[in-house]
């Protein structure tokens, strides 16, 4: 009982000698910590057994009644937990807990075991919930008081592995500040290095079996941890190396048996967490440069090591530039099994490229030596890392960011067709639709406030990286650098937020930046500036003044550089301060200028740089998808697209199609002109649609109008779109608009299907003009695993040819059960007025009615080769079975039902379905009854949904294959039983 006393006297003592005092240059106080851990590699047992002591030593001024610890393992192993509960939020319900990463602590014994001068405790119960444990103390901790605790825990080992990192392997005390406590839970979108830790003395002692290698994030105390039994000579061939390796395991085994246990002691002082690997199958390597490098790897990985080592030098080169030296004696490089990350001391690295790297090891510097609150503020370290990967890439490629040919290897012909972004670029254009897609937030919330994982991965990563983008633009490079330098100087080994960081570039910028920081961290500005007239002249003394006038259109405010082009790469700028509405900037030079242009290298997040200078045009084929894969922010992308087409009455239909926009979503004009060989017919089409305002690219008005196969259409209307997130199942759509229809020709206006009785021709359109009002309103909700849709439609045609109004509605429930998606559908229609509704406006019992069909851009007239006489449009009542034999009605009441599998076999996905339901062909006739059952394969018919089913990828190319094998009232001569097909596909077949 002495010894006990005696040693727990000694470490209180050296705790008080190196901890006693604050450490923070700042004047911050800050408490101290140190653990004492063993652990225990049961390969046996297959998990971790470990014991730990804490020593906190309370340097705050307030007297403490609780402590928190955090283990964030524990994070995904229970549905209640704050990190199931927002993941299962995020996804909708579709993302199974059991699925993500972690292995469950499970805590054995917690014990006191002195707190201040108290040294006897009664039984304590303590509060474990979420991955929070809340201790309360049963003495008070006075300010300059000691405690020590005591914990016993164990972990259980990733199965079927050998190998083995161990991160978030043992519980952490929270941060108290001049805040109070921070035990906040481990959230969804975290990374292991957001979790909120005190700098802290490390002794962490490791025992496992002889065989095994050992490697961790501190200095070697005590113990072999075995590198130089595994040491590789790289110039080993492959075979060579793995018949060495093998021999080198089984020698290993051998010494095991003879030694016994491997047990090796680490020791780290202003670490925030220890992370360690042990495996019986790593190789060894020693680089020994400016920071002497200890790297392990596995024989599978081998060829990770040349690249690795081949940029290694020049990426610490780097950091050190930017952040300062590096204080550590070593840095120890395992090729990581799951995940990278970066500690001080030590990295577990997957990949070799320059940006990865970079991104990396800029970790081991923030926040690895200064480190930020993951939660409140993970936008101030992940935004330095981005730029760090970003910047170094840049370096070693140029402006590209990255090796083209290495990124094209593996492309195929038609992949090459597509113009690859630079690094920044795809960064700045996805970043600008983000900002305008009616979701932005602002960057400053924290990790688990955002709406959405895509909302959270902008903010936390890209417009972070932006924000020190131009953070650098406005106070310049040198500031920019020297500010990183000195952040790391004056706060190594403490925390810091936003005022700490914005303090530093204030003080080497010389100027205040309060007004940067809000903006672009606390709010959503929209930067917008516009190049006006321009004005050029001769003086007397042959030099040239040009006069720009500048316009903010914006709300935000930037510096904005103007540059005017003399020619022969001679440029002559000049900055604005931005803050105005407007102004006119004069430059004079010594040549005539040629152009003149605003933000020339888009530096400041300027959301319409069409504006900026003399507008340019680039024109491309129009490859599928191209538009939202390339997307020139300064120009407007024109795609062109040969046009083909045949039917009976034209013969072969050519013409040629554009599409043109800029950033995919703004200024979307669509032309078309087919001509018909033997018809002599001329049709077009022209299209324009645009945002109602920036700020929302989803909303939107359009107009159009065409000439096809006999018809004339022009339509005007508005889409307003809401939704709770960008990966939202639940979202809003109206749609108002005005629609005007005539005939033209009567020759395409028939249609054929085909059936097991043979094929039936007859009439979709009449020789009538309407003008339709109409109101059509979408909504998509989700009630846990159930998912609604809801479709409501009004169409008023209150003069020309015919009076009537339509009202229709569809809702749908669906819901995985079992293994299986279930699904049922209600569709109800009717009309009234005092007309009867033309043929191409009444209803259809089994599919899509033929206005809607003639509005498919591919399926129009019966005698196209796009109509095909089984392809199947869905719509209407649904009921699939009587694809062969429209059911047109003016009133429908329907059910549909499927049962088919959750996951796609081979892509496709099998399904039975059952539709019936009454039809009234006309408003004063009896109803009839219709049913069918059958089979049915589909693909990609759930498309991937974004902002609540608002917009959904990929749906346009769907398709299904239906077989009714049962119709309760067959054609003559058909069987009620028998077999029968028909197809349906997207918009975009």
């Amino acid at each position: 009982m002495e010894t006990k006393y005696f040693t727990l006297l000694c470490g209180l003592l050296a705790f008080q000698m190196v901890y006693g005092q604050s450490k923070s240059s700042n004047q911050k106080w800050q408490q101290g910590v140190r653990y004492q851990i063993e652990a225990e590699l049961d390969t046996t047992a297959k998990r971790l057994n470990g014991r730990m002591q804490i020593l906190y030593k309370n340097n705050s001024p307030n007297t403490l009644k609780k402590i928190y610890l955090q283990v964030p393992s524990n994070a995904f192993h229970d549905k209640e937990n704050t990190a199931v509960r927002e993941m299962r939020r995020f996804s909708g319900n579709n993302m199974d807990f059991s699925q993500m990463p972690g292995r469950k602590l499970t805590i054995e014994t917690v014990q006191f075991l002195s707190i201040g001068k108290q040294t006897q405790f009664p039984l304590q119960a303590y509060d474990f919930s979420d991955t929070i444990l809340d201790l309360t103390l049963p003495y008070p901790l006075s300010p300059g008081d000691t405690l020590s605790l005591g914990l016993s825990f164990y972990q259980p080992l990733k199965s079927k592995r050998r190998s083995q990192d161990f991160i978030h392997w043992f519980p952490r005390l929270s941060v108290y500040d001049h805040e109070g406590w921070h035990p906040e839970p481990f959230h969804f979108m975290m990374q292991p290095t957001d979790v909120y830790s005190e700098f802290s003395a490390m002794d962490v002692t490791v025992r496992v079996p002889g065989n095994y290698i050992v490697v961790g994030s501190g200095e070697i105390f005590e113990g072999e941890p075995g590198w130089k039994s595994v040491e590789a000579d790289t110039s080993m061939n492959d075979s060579t190396f793995a018949a060495w390796q093998d021999s080198l395991k089984q020698e290993l085994f051998k010494k095991a048996k003879v030694n016994g246990p491997r047990q090796v002691r680490f020791k780290a002082d202003n670490m925030q967490d220890f992370i360690w690997s042990a495996s019986p199958n790593f190789v060894y390597y020693k680089k020994n440069t400016k920071i002497p490098l200890n790297i392990l790897y596995y024989k599978n990985r081998r060829r990770w090591l040349k690249p690795f080592l081949e940029r290694i030098d020049g990426v610490l080169t780097y950091l050190e530039e930017h952040f300062g030296p590096y204080p550590f004696p070593h840095l120890n490089i395992v090729r990581g099994l799951d995940r990278s990350l970066a500690y001080p001391m030590m990295a577990l690295m997957q990949d070799e490229d320059y940006f990865s790297l970079a991104y990396e090891l800029s970790q081991l510097y923030v926040p690895g030596m200064v480190g930020t609150n993951g939660v409140k503020e993970s936008w101030l370290a992940r935004g330095i890392l981005v730029y760090m990967g970003k910047s170094y890439a840049e370096k070693k490629y140029g402006k590209r960011g990255y090796d083209l040919d290495d990124a094209q290897e593996e492309m195929n012909f038609f992949q090459k067709q597509y113009p690859l972004p630079t690094l920044d670029g795809a960064i700045r254009t996805f970043t600008r639709l983000y900002s305008e897609s009616g979701q932005n937030e602002p960057i400053s919330k924290e990790i688990h406030k955002y709406t959405d994982p895509i909302s959270a991965i902008f903010n936390v990563y890209l417009k972070s990286d932006l924000f020190y983008e131009m953070l650098k633009f406005v106070v310049g490079d040198s500031a920019f650098k020297e500010s990183f330098r000195e952040v790391v100087r004056r706060h190594t080994f403490s925390h810091i937020n936003e005022n700490d960081l914005r303090l530093v570039f204030e003080e080497k910028h010389g100027q205040k930046l309060d007004w940067f920081f809000n903006q672009w961290l606390h709010d959503t500005p929209t930067v917008d500036y516009k190049k006006g007239k321009v004005k050029k002249y001769q003086r007397d003394d042959k030099t040239w003044v040009t006069e720009v006038e500048l316009t903010r259109e914006g709300d935000g405010i930037m510096p904005v550089d103007v540059e005017v082009d003399l020619g022969n790469g001679e440029k002559v700028v000049k900055r604005w301060d931005g803050k105005d509405e407007s102004t006119i900037i004069t430059i004079e030079t010594e040549k005539k200028p040629k152009s003149v242009k605003v933000d020339p290298d888009d530096r400041i997040m300027d959301s319409n740089r069409l504006n900026n200078t003399r507008r340019r045009f680039e024109f491309r084929p129009d490859w599928p998808l191209l538009k939202y894969i390339h997307m020139p922010n300064d120009a407007i992308l024109v795609l062109w697209r040969p046009l083909l087409g045949f039917n009976k009455h034209d013969s072969i239909r050519l013409g040629i199609g554009t599409r043109s926009s800029y950033n995919a979503f703004y200024n979307n004009l669509d032309l078309e002109a087919m001509f018909g060989l033997d018809s002599k017919e001329l049709d077009g089409k022209i299209a324009y649609s645009h945002p109602l305002t920036r700020k929302s690219l989803l909303n939107r008005y359009k107009i159009m109008a065409r000439k096809n196969e006999g018809r004339f259409e022009a339509d005007l209307n508005l889409t307003f779109n809401g939704s709770k997130g960008i990966l939202s199942q639940s979202g809003r759509n109206l749609k108002i608009g005005v629609n005007y229809s005539s005939l033209l020709n009567d020759v395409y206006t028939f249609r054929k299907v085909s059936n097991d009785t043979g094929k039936v021709r007859f009439d979709e359109w009449e020789d009538v003009n309407i003008l339709l009002a109409y109101l059509e309103g979408k909504a998509t909700q989700t009630f846990g695993r159930l998912k609604s849709q809801g479709r409501f439609r009004a169409e008023i045609s209150p003069a020309g040819g015919a009076k009537f109004t339509k009202l229709s509605s569809r809702l749908t429930l669906e819901t995985p059960f079992l293994g299986f998606q279930w699904r049922v559908r209600g569709n109800l229609a009717t009309s009234f007025g005092p007309d009867r509704l033309p043929l191409q406006d009444q209803f259809r019992g089994e599919g899509a009615a033929p206005r809607v069909r003639f509005q498919n851009d591919i399926v129009k007239t019966g005698n196209a080769v796009g109509a095909f006489k089984r392809r199947y449009v869905e719509g209407g009542g649904f009921l699939r079975g009587y694809a062969g034999q429209p059911l047109p009605a003016e009133r429908f009441a329907t059910l549909n039902f499927e049962l088919g599998l959750s996951r796609a076999i081979f892509v496709f996905k099998p399904f039975a379905f059952y539709d019936t339901g009454k039809i009234w062909q006309t408003r004063d006739s009896d109803s009839f009854t219709r049913s069918n059952a059958g089979v049915g394969l589909s693909f990609l018919e759930d498309g991937f949904n974004l902002f609540g089913g608002n917009v959904s990828l990929f749906a346009d190319l769907s398709a299904k294959i239906l077989f009714p094998l049962w119709l309760s009232d067959p054609l003559p001569g058909e069987q009620k039983r028998q077999f029968r097909w028909y197809f349906s596909l997207g918009k975009g077949l």
